[in-house]
């Protein structure tokens, strides 16, 4: 799974929930642990390994560096695994890998970092440095993210940032209220053995603290849908109205709790893919939700009537920078000009996107990315060549309000949430 993520450009939750099907809880348990914290302390793991070895990573056998990364990780980050089963189970796959000398290559490396000193304390010192290089070194992100994060959100920010994308990513749920309130769902979820907290951010959400909420008869029966808390929360960020058009829906999350908390009658979703339409059509059918209704179309070219939404919701597609804690992968791939490519495309959608927008209707642009390029600069080009727009202050219920400026939301990638960026717009005029 770590070849065919950091090779061939798979997704690490989705290679891992296809390939737990049929796994124990717990053994699906360990193979997420593992895939996931490889991937996030990927950088630090190989610089230990590097300083044990006298091969350099990039020229050993397939398959020798991912068998190292795993046992290393295991001997520093997880505390219920003996040293000793890591190593020998490090030992038998090089072994079935590679061959004798293989494994007898892992077994030095893996003994000789055993008998090191180092551990996890030198990491802590890393940690606490101020240099954007030692923090990218110490949790494994991008040298480039540091140094522009420290820049722009301050070194206390950044390092809680850091902390935040390299913990585990707990699940968060959306009740349906169609089917039960959340304090009955959490009741009937503990019944299953399934302990879940109330986030403070939002109503519905819930978030899994120990089970596996997919294998409970209460999702195939549609009492819940899983969806981050933070984008749970943005279609709080809209002054109520009739219908929405949900821009880039699939598969559906921000449509459905757009109608479940009041700020929308009926959905209108488009997505240009089928396959994802699909699971919103899917979502749909299980959690009842009839008044979201799935088209596929291309943003840049829709074939809807100018000036007929008075409610847009434009999630763009984006970098993900404040997902890495459940997308880890994305550190490997992001780079400034994948940022800047995403930028215009964003820019370009939007111009397609303002023309659909009534006299006094809202549009809420949304990303899943902390980067200025794709946000705060984005709307300033919009404002720029859209003068029938204007910024508009947002009123959100109590618990958002400490992530409000005016007409911008932001919420940091944190132990509760990942990170979201939105702003609103208003056009001009009177409905």
């Amino acid at each position: 799974m770590l070849r065919d993520v950091l090779e061939r450009g798979a997704r690490a939750s989705a290679q891992v929930t296809e390939q737990s099907a049929g796994l124990s809880p717990e053994d699906s348990h360990l193979l997420r642990e593992l895939v996931m914290g490889v991937l996030r302390w990927r950088s630090a793991l190989d610089e230990e390994i590097r300083e044990a070895s006298d091969a350099p990573l990039e020229r050993l056998a397939p398959n020798l560096r991912e068998i190292l990364e795993i046992a290393l990780y295991q001997l520093r980050h997880l505390d219920r695994v003996p040293a000793y089963a890591a190593v020998d189970e490090a030992v038998q796959s090089a072994r079935s890998f590679a061959g004798p000398r293989a494994a007898g290559f892992v077994n030095a490396v893996l003994r000789k970092i055993e008998r090191s000193p180092r551990g996890r304390d030198s990491g802590v010192a890393r940690s606490e440095s101020e240099s954007a290089e030692a923090l990218a070194l110490a949790y494994s992100h991008p040298g480039f993210l540091v140094a522009r994060w420290i820049e722009r959100l301050g070194l206390e920010a950044t390092r809680a940032v850091l902390d935040a994308d390299n913990r585990s990513s707990p699940l968060d749920l959306m009740a349906n209220p169609r089917r039960s309130d959340r304090a009955s769902l959490q009741r009937a979820l503990r019944a299953e053995t399934i302990e879940t907290d109330e986030s403070p951010l939002t109503p519905l959400a819930l978030t899994v603290r120990t089970g596996n909420p997919l294998r409970s008869r209460l999702f195939a029966d549609g009492h819940f849908s899983i969806q981050d808390v933070a984008s749970q929360a943005l279609p709080l960020l809209l002054p109520a109205g009739e219908t929405l058009l949900d821009l880039a829906a699939a598969p559906g999350g921000k449509s459905f709790a757009a109608i479940f908390l009041g700020r929308a009658t009926r959905a209108i979703c488009l997505d240009r893919s089928l396959e994802r339409l699909s699971l919103l059509a899917d979502n749909r059918r299980r959690l009842g939700v009839p008044e979201a209704l799935p088209a596929t179309a291309d943003i840049r070219a829709t074939p809807l009537t100018v000036g007929q939404f008075d409610r847009i919701l434009f999630d763009a597609p984006c970098s993900g920078t404040g997902t890495l804690r459940k997308n880890p992968e994305i550190r490997y791939r992001i780079t400034p000009e994948v940022i800047a490519r995403l930028a215009r495309a964003q820019r370009e959608a939007l111009a397609s996107i303002v023309p659909l927008l009534a006299p006094g209707g809202f549009l809420l642009y949304s990303t899943c990315s902390l980067e200025r390029e794709e946000n705060e600069d984005v709307v300033a080009s919009l404002l720029a060549q859209a003068p029938l727009l204007e910024p508009a202050g947002i009123e959100a219920p109590e618990p958002l309000a400490p992530f409000l400026d005016g007409n911008r939301f932001q919420i940091l990638p944190s132990a509760t949430s990942d990170g979201f960026t939105a702003h609103l717009l208003r056009r001009v005029g009177t409905v």
